[in-house]
């Protein structure tokens, strides 16, 4: 018998993880027909799908699509299976633009994920591991531009490599935790084990953007914050980690559409959104 553990509902979204009870007789059932729009990411065990009568073996790492009406059929290699999915659905009003990005991609599963929805896959489970429901929305919306960004023909060499997404997971992290700091790309590759020319590579592949690019993300976030604390746009600006306040003050507003000046006057929802979308797409 499948569980399911909803991990986050907002009113476009829900995240659910999907289990089995331990160490109990599992029935696949002779077909299953998809509900929602879906995107979900196998975490561990192991089974079967066919969809239009292809049948393919998913495992850690692979991701599965799911639209409305869709009709598979799953089949467990264990009597008491142990396979762990996350799955990230959209409800019927937040899907206008779902229907063709699905269609892009071209594929309902893959056994091993694109570049930038293994890194998403990767961000997802911690996220879900440590209930953290601002990540969980964060990187289900992610979800969707990546799906949108990787192309379909992703294969071989160019398909995601699990040390270089470990590589990656964590100079992001390191970032995210003190976008502030003053750090060379040589230095962020070797806190990582890379070099530079392969840590900024992996970044374009899984991130979708160069290591540069993603510190200045963050600290566009970190000064959004600043003013919302209440500090000055000058103050706000070398805090965050800018050392010029006419580029700062450029790239703010092509960040988030409006001036740094009067950031503090939107509305409180509005400007959740703008640093929610900015930290889950590229500037």
């Amino acid at each position: 018998m499948n569980r399911t553990h909803a991990l986050l509902h907002t009113s476009d979204l829900l995240v659910n993880r999907f289990d089995h009870a331990p160490h109990t007789h599992h029935v696949d059932p002779d077909e299953e027909t998809s509900t929602r729009w879906a995107i979900a990411f196998v975490q561990t065990g192991r089974f079967s799908i066919t969809h239009g009568g292809v049948s393919r073996t998913l495992q850690r790492g692979s991701v599965l699509l799911c639209q409305p009406g869709e009709r598979f059929q799953c089949r467990h290699h264990e009597a008491c299976p142990t396979d762990v999915c996350v799955s990230v659905g959209f409800h019927d009003g937040a899907a206008v633009d779902v229907e063709d990005t699905w269609a892009r991609a071209g594929w309902p599963a893959r056994e091993i994920a694109t570049p930038r929805l293994a890194y998403v896959d990767r961000r997802l489970a911690t996220a879900a591991q440590h209930a953290d429901r601002f990540e969980l929305e964060r990187w289900a919306l992610a979800a969707v531009t990546a799906l949108h960004d990787d192309t379909a023909t992703v294969r071989g060499r160019y398909a995601a490599r699990a040390d270089d997404v470990d590589a990656v997971v964590a100079a992001c992290e390191d970032i995210e935790h003190d976008p502030c700091a003053r750090r060379t790309i040589a230095e962020r590759a070797r806190a990582v084990g890379l070099t530079s020319t392969r840590l900024t590579h992996s970044f374009r592949r899984y991130v979708g953007e160069s290591p540069h690019q993603y510190v200045i993300r963050w600290r566009l976030g970190q000064a959004a914050s600043l003013r919302d604390a209440g500090w000055s746009v000058s103050e706000s600006c070398y805090r965050a980690g800018f050392e010029h306040l006419s580029h700062f003050s450029r790239t703010f507003q092509r960040a988030f559409g409006v001036r740094a000046a009067i950031w503090p006057a939107l509305p409180l929802a509005e400007r959740r959104r703008k640093v929610q979308a900015l930290l889950t797409r590229r500037v």
